[in-house]
């Protein structure tokens, strides 16, 4: 009799932990996105559901803060990230699956003005100008903000970046609440990223900068996180951001699919990703 309720317990309990596992693998799919792929993110999300059924759950932010969530909450199954030196800090940190990382898109850092260019800003220099308000992303957490630094850094006199320092309206924590500065007229110019008319055609502008002032490009790329349960379905979505179908998404908001196109636009070659040491001068990441 006593071995026979062992062995009842024994199933019972089997039973729970295989339904335990189902639960969680129900839970749909956690994605931590930097908030420079919001629009085409969300609608390639809306394609994923349509064919699978599944729809992730995307958590978007500067990429700084979203790496510090992964780290501190041990939870997340695909980090989407605007540039390689990222993904390579989360593999030291082990926060991503090595082998896992696909390239998705490449974005190119630019002025982004009001539509129709109002301030007729034409280049760098112009942002010093008294009257012109300027809104940049926070250094610390935002990889346009560390390029936006990087660039005024190396390219401005000592005047210009005083100036321009103090026609810095604000700095905003994620990509996506810098383009809300300029879509709601609260500044003139942001260093912003190419693709932003392609988000906003009627609200927004774009200020090419000079060859050799793109410090740098991002590749922007997706990679499994270690923490996941869902590995498999995690590798899934990534490979579903790299097809054709989500590829023809990130183009349609003006996102390059390539290098080459990347560097065609800026007239240059540049380097892809990299360390920022003019942040490291600053005392910064």
């Amino acid at each position: 009799m006593r071995k026979t309720v062992i062995i009842f317990l024994i199933l019972v309990a089997v039973v729970f932990c295989a339904a335990g596992g189902e639960a969680i693998a129900a839970d749909p799919l956690m994605v931590f996105c930097g908030a420079a792929f919001k629009k085409p993110m969300e609608e390639i999300v809306g394609i994923y559901e349509k064919q699978t059924g599944m729809r992730p759950d995307v958590v978007y932010g500067g990429v700084g803060t979203l790496f510090s969530q992964i780290l501190l909450s041990r939870q997340g199954d695909v980090f989407v990230v605007p540039s390689p030196d990222i993904m390579a800090k989360a593999q030291a940190k082990g926060v991503i699956k090595s082998g896992s990382v696909k390239d998705i898109a490449y974005v190119v850092p630019c002025i982004n003005t009001q539509k129709g260019n109002p301030k007729n800003i034409r280049g760098l220099g112009d942002l010093a100008r008294p009257g012109v308000r300027v809104g940049l992303a926070n250094p610390e957490i935002v990889y346009i903000g560390a390029i936006a630094v990087e660039i005024i850094e190396k390219n401005l006199s000592a005047d210009e970046k005083k100036a321009l320092r103090e026609n810095i309206a604000t700095y905003v924590e994620d990509f996506n609440k810098l383009a809300t500065l300029l879509v709601l007229k609260q500044v003139d110019a942001i260093i912003g990223m190419h693709f932003l008319e392609g988000w906003y055609p009627d609200k927004v502008s774009t200020v090419k900068l000079k060859p050799n002032e793109v410090s740098r490009i991002g590749n922007a790329q997706a990679a499994v996180i270690t923490y996941t349960v869902k590995k498999d379905e995690a590798a899934r979505f990534i490979e579903f951001l790299a097809s054709r179908e989500a590829q023809a998404v990130f183009r349609k908001y003006h996102y390059f699919g390539t290098v080459r196109e990347a560097f065609s636009w800026v007239g240059a070659v540049r380097p892809v990703g990299g360390e920022f040491t003019a942040m490291k001068e600053r005392g910064g990441k």
